[in-house]
């Protein structure tokens, strides 16, 4: 995917958390990810793996496709 559609996906991930409402620390503990990771995905300046984006997903309650929908 292009750098375009990281960044993206990383205002997707903060809209979804910012929705419910949860910090990037509550997010990284309930996905177990490390929260600078987290951020450097929201701010596009990362590319996670399928196995990341599936535990991002879970996390939200959502499938992945619902998670990478319009992107």
């Amino acid at each position: 995917m292009s750098n375009a559609t990281w960044r993206r996906f990383g205002k997707r991930l903060r809209e979804l958390r910012r929705k419910r409402k949860w910090s990037q620390e509550e997010f990284a503990y309930r996905v177990g990810m490390d929260v600078s990771y987290l951020s450097e995905l929201e701010n596009g300046r990362k590319e996670p793996c399928l196995t990341r984006i599936e535990r991002m997903a879970k996390g939200f309650g959502i499938s992945m496709s619902q998670l990478l929908d319009g992107l």
